[in-house]
């Protein structure tokens, strides 16, 4: 059967099963299924991943994939099948006004699966040339009440941005009208915070369990996630207790090189590991894809099984695809992205001039997508 394959002797990471070890996966109908006691895998293709990482199909849960239609937009699958991402989040590029016509001509006809916070604005995040206007009076509440409902299998809820060069004189207001909407409606509230106005505590004390706060680790001003001790503030550590989750964001500048490794010196790791990456942005200087995120943090000091959980197991849950994406469990999707960790010296510059170096880096060797190969590095020639 052409749709079998065998997956041998790879180390398989799986947070979401809790298992780090050497195990075969085994694929057959574009699932993950129990190994055969009979010989009906005999003509099965055998992929050898010895001394490699098998990890689940990796999930980019902050992107703009709009493509064509938004200055900001990727093409979807060119850009997250050759680095091991097989599932994407598009995070607020198309609002009241543009969402429907995003959907059904970009995100529903990807070989990824695709979710997306709805922005509460009309026009979403389209272009650079100007910024949405978040006027809480400006949102169409009736249109977000519509689209809520009828995209539910994919819109996750409401995206906002808050900041001085986003929200400026507006402040919190357009937060939280948007959390007053998202329990209106029942939906998840993703804030995109920087450059800020305000100390953490307010925006926090607003969202509730699974809302999303994002780029977390940015250090535009004296307002960040940092107390006056120099250490994670307490409002921060009350908010990850509640169940506010925590999403890096790292984009092109979105973050501080110093307090992440403040932060990763604590214990205060990211709930959600992903990139904020634009059309203008990928493989640029600054973020190649999630894999160099993925390496950023694993070389900063996180764990490995932390890093991939980040960008797998976290991320499939929010969107309510645990079990179907973001593991390696039988009856999952065969979403497979086998990788290899290798020797490179390497460094982030952040904005503030800081750097970090590292030695290691994520390498794509090969990604399933529902049990078809759908990226092979040249390199890799272990399949038979």
């Amino acid at each position: 059967m052409k749709d079998d394959y065998i997956i041998r002797n790879g180390q398989v990471i799986d947070p979401a099963a809790g298992y780090y070890g050497i195990k075969d996966i085994y694929v057959r109908g574009g699932h993950i299924v129990k190994p055969s006691e009979d010989a009906s895998f005999d003509g099965a293709c055998v992929i050898d991943a010895a001394d490699c990482l098998v990890l689940p199909g990796l999930i980019d849960f902050h992107t703009h994939l709009g493509y064509q239609l938004s200055d900001f937009g990727l093409h979807p699958d060119l850009y997250t099948l050759p680095n091991g991402v097989t599932a994407a989040v598009d995070a607020g590029s198309g609002g009241t006004a543009n969402f429907e016509g995003m959907y059904t001509n970009v995100f529903s006809r990807s070989m990824i699966d695709i979710k997306c916070f709805l922005n509460v604005t009309a026009t979403g995040i389209i272009t650079e040339c100007y910024l949405e206007n978040l006027n809480p009076d400006l949102y169409n509440i009736s249109k977000i009440e519509y689209l809520l409902d009828r995209y539910r299998h994919a819109l996750l809820g409401l995206k906002v941005r808050i900041g001085a060069d986003t929200a400026g004189a507006l402040e919190l207001r357009p937060l939280e009208k948007a959390v007053e909407l998202g329990e209106r409606f029942g939906c998840r509230v993703c804030v995109h915070a920087t450059n800020l106005t305000c100390g953490y505590d307010r925006i926090l004390s607003l969202l509730r369990p699974g809302d999303i706060i994002c780029h977390i680790f940015q250090g535009d001003n004296d307002y960040t996630i940092l107390g006056e001790d120099g250490g994670i503030a307490d409002c921060v550590r009350e908010g990850r207790k509640r169940g506010v989750l925590f999403d890096c964001a790292c984009g092109r500048v979105n973050y501080s090189n110093r307090i992440i490794r403040q932060a990763l010196k604590e214990g205060f790791v990211p709930d959600i590991i992903s990139t904020d990456v634009i059309g203008f942005s990928i493989y640029g200087p600054k973020i190649h894809s999630l894999l160099s995120v993925m390496s950023q943090y694993l070389g900063a000091g996180m764990e490995l099984m932390d890093v991939v959980r980040a960008a797998t197991a976290t991320p499939a849950g929010v969107m309510g695809m645990e079990g179907k994406t973001g593991t390696l469990e039988e009856g999952a999707q065969a979403d497979i992205f086998i990788t290899r960790l290798m020797r490179h010296k390497w460094e982030v510059t952040d904005k503030f001039g800081e750097a970090m170096q590292f030695h290691e880096v994520f390498v794509p060797l090969l990604t399933m997508k529902n049990g078809k190969l759908a990226y092979r590095n040249i390199l890799y020639d272990s399949i038979g």
